[in-house]
């Protein structure tokens, strides 16, 4: 059948118009959704700075500054950062708390192309190299406050695979549309980075997401300086006072395919770094998990993690009497007081949480008031979770 309609067809047929029309909208609502670009920023720079698409400052940030709130899908939400401020300027927002991830371990080695990026100023030399910086990597992606300062950047950060430590995951912040990801994006956009949660052995929980930022449209500018992250060389010709855009991205958790059904499998939160991002931070909603730490994983992600379940871990955690009627135990390996045990229900709805005493490797599970049916036992020991399924009768 041909794929080409003439206008007469459309005439003699209103509804075939109204239908194609309506298929159009859709899939272009559908491509403006998945951008999930922010439209506005405003940040402490200079005490006070707002820019945004439409209304893009004549203003360029030569120096640090954190960052207040952001605009997505229409709302403006606050980071969490100074919320007074905002209201002294008469900002309306939705009041949130946001942290960047402590990207501090990071696995893949620098390149020639690895660039440390601050603003023109933050040296206090107008239009030249100033002392050299740190060349610890790390500390760029976390500095300010909460980590979320603007104007510090890695460029062509190091090619790699991260799995950071997660807990806590809040089922009923999961698809309410408020953003439980934020990524910057502060120099030139090539390439994508992929996100996605995976269980304690690095299977991926629900589906993986590429974030590529070159199709955003930038908040605002910058002016900064680019020095080198290896080499005898601090500041190469022409990496001196450039101005570069500032993008970012955010995206609520169901994004990632995450829901009550498959929310407590999850253990880590992954991320692959292609060598051509330019983070400030990468930040996440504190309101909606936990982030405990960076997991250093050499090799690929299809291998298992290195720091996850061992063999012996494994076979000592048990669950007695299984089924259970009105009481049930679990055996685990002895408690060092930091451990946690979560009890969810068949579909992921967290039901129950409580602390495991220091030196014990046995806790009784607090089922009271739980109907018959099939259950999840999650145990936490903040390195890794194990599940057990737990059949009440």
């Amino acid at each position: 059948m041909s794929a080409i309609v003439s206008m007469t067809t459309f005439v003699k047929y209103p509804t075939l118009l109204k239908v194609c029309l309506a298929i159009l909208l859709v899939f272009g609502l559908t491509g403006l959704l998945n951008a999930q670009g922010v439209s506005e920023i405003i940040t402490d720079y200079n005490g006070y700075y707002k820019t945004g698409i439409g209304a893009v400052s004549t203003v360029k940030p030569d120096n640090n500054h954190n960052l207040l709130s952001f605009s997505f899908n229409g709302t403006r939400y606050s980071t969490g950062v100074n919320d007074a401020l905002l209201t002294s300027h008469g900002e309306t927002f939705t009041p949130s708390s946001f942290r960047a991830l402590p990207l501090n371990n990071i696995t893949g080695a620098p390149t020639g192309n690895t660039k440390i990026g601050l603003g023109a100023l933050a040296d206090g030399v107008p239009n030249g190299a100033g002392p050299a910086p740190s060349r610890n990597l790390g500390n760029y992606l976390n500095d300010g406050v909460n980590g979320l300062n603007l104007g510090t950047v890695v460029a062509n950060l190091p090619a790699g695979t991260m799995f950071l430590s997660v807990s806590n995951l809040n089922a009923a912040n999961i698809g309410d549309g408020v953003p439980d990801i934020l990524v910057t994006q502060v120099a030139d956009p090539s390439g994508a980075d992929y996100y996605a949660f995976t269980d304690v052995n690095g299977n991926m929980i629900g589906n993986q997401v590429d974030v590529t930022l070159v199709n955003i449209t930038p908040v605002g500018q910058w002016v900064a300086d680019f020095y080198e992250a290896t080499g005898g060389t601090i500041l190469q010709p022409g990496f001196t006072q450039t101005q570069r855009d500032v993008r970012l991205w955010a995206a609520d958790f169901s994004a990632f395919g995450i829901n009550a059904s498959n929310i407590g499998n999850i253990a880590y939160f992954r991320i692959v770094l292609s060598g051509n991002s330019d983070v400030a931070f990468v930040a996440y909603n504190t309101t909606t998990v936990t982030v405990q730490q960076v997991l250093s994983i050499p090799g690929q992600p299809a291998q298992r993690i290195s720091r996850g379940v061992n063999r012996e871990q494994e076979t000592s955690l048990k669950l007695f009497p299984n089924p259970a009627v009105s009481s049930a135990n679990l055996v685990h390996p002895k408690s060092k007081g930091e451990e946690s045990i979560f009890i969810y229900s068949g579909n992921g709805v967290l039901l129950g949480h409580q602390k495991v005493s220091r030196n014990t490797t046995q806790s009784q599970l607090n089922i009271a008031g739980l109907s018959k049916g099939a259950y999840h036992v999650v145990y936490d020991d903040g390195l890794s979770k194990r599940t057990q399924k737990l059949i009440i009768q």
